[in-house]
């Protein structure tokens, strides 16, 4: 639109120009205006940053859109815990573990019964930092009393005797275990009991020295899992051990089958505990 209809030739006046320019934007600024608003009550930057938090699912995940929503989130409302924890996730993931214990820390301080747990599996299965695991399970057992909580869907009596397992605390590995099995089975049912729990307590029985009872736990976990590599590897060596090289030839064979054909105990990002590698299998053999 050209000015001339408003100012015909030789009347335009830059300084009204200005003066108009300057009233149309100061309207735009008005506090009843619902665009460009700079101030906002503490109800409705927690409802933005829900909102923003909301958006990433239209963006991959540690994508450039996708962190931006979570940082315009996180101005908006810095008591949000759940944007700290989304901000965190891809440099966990991408292996930038510095930047997880101020995002996840500032999660679990925020929310403790919501991310403390998660805060606790993280320390064990991708820091290995047991202690650090076992504080956390320990506190968020006080902030829920009489309740076994499942942070990323997992025990946490389970991953307690994987703490103690690994620092070599037998006894209480194999506690942790047992307790792990019986609330599951007054939950779910044995048939739908894990069978990892009956390697890692057999590994447990067995660092302890009492090869008949890792033997029976080993085969309790054949039963639950009768394609499971990692359970009849681990019987393989046990009758090594124990000198019956017939049995142990057996049960190495059906464990490579189980192998390749992919059936055996794996996470993503970072490697199980007591992970195999077919390199495991060529040692062994060695061994008959």
């Amino acid at each position: 639109m050209s000015l001339s209809k408003f100012c015909p030739k030789g009347t335009f006046h830059p300084a009204l120009f200005l003066l108009l320019l300057c009233a149309v934007l100061a309207a735009c600024q008005r506090s009843d205006t619902p665009y460009y608003r700079k101030d906002f009550t503490p109800e409705e930057r927690k409802e933005l940053a829900k909102t923003l938090t909301d958006g990433i699912g239209n963006y991959y995940q540690g994508s450039p859109g996708c962190q931006i929503l979570l940082e315009e989130a996180r101005q908006y409302d810095n008591t949000y815990a759940l944007a700290y924890r989304e901000i965190g996730v891809p440099y966990l993931k991408r292996g930038i573990t510095a930047a997880f214990p101020h995002y996840y820390g500032k999660a679990a301080d925020l929310d403790p019964m919501g991310w403390i747990g998660w805060r606790g599996y993280l320390y064990l299965y991708f820091y290995r930092d047991y202690e650090r695991a076992l504080t956390d399970f320990n506190r968020l057992d006080t902030i829920t009393p009489g309740v076994v909580d499942y942070p990323q869907s997992t025990s946490v009596e389970f991953m307690r005797g994987i703490c103690y397992l690994q620092l070599e605390q037998y006894e209480e590995a194999i506690d942790y275990f047992d307790r792990h099995i019986v609330h599951e089975d007054s939950v779910a049912g044995f048939d739908f009991m894990p069978a990892e729990t009956f390697l890692f307590r057999g590994i447990a029985l067995w660092r302890k020295g009492d090869l008949a009872e890792a033997q029976r736990s080993f085969e309790t976990g054949i039963e639950l899992e009768s394609y499971n590599a990692d359970l009849h590897y681990w019987l393989a060596k046990l009758y090594l051990e124990i000198g019956d090289r017939r049995e142990a030839q057996r049960y190495l064979t059906l464990a490579k089958k189980a192998f390749d054909q992919g059936d055996y105990n794996r996470r993503p990002y970072v490697e199980e505990f007591y992970q195999l590698y077919a390199e495991d299998f060529t040692d062994l053999q060695e061994k008959m």
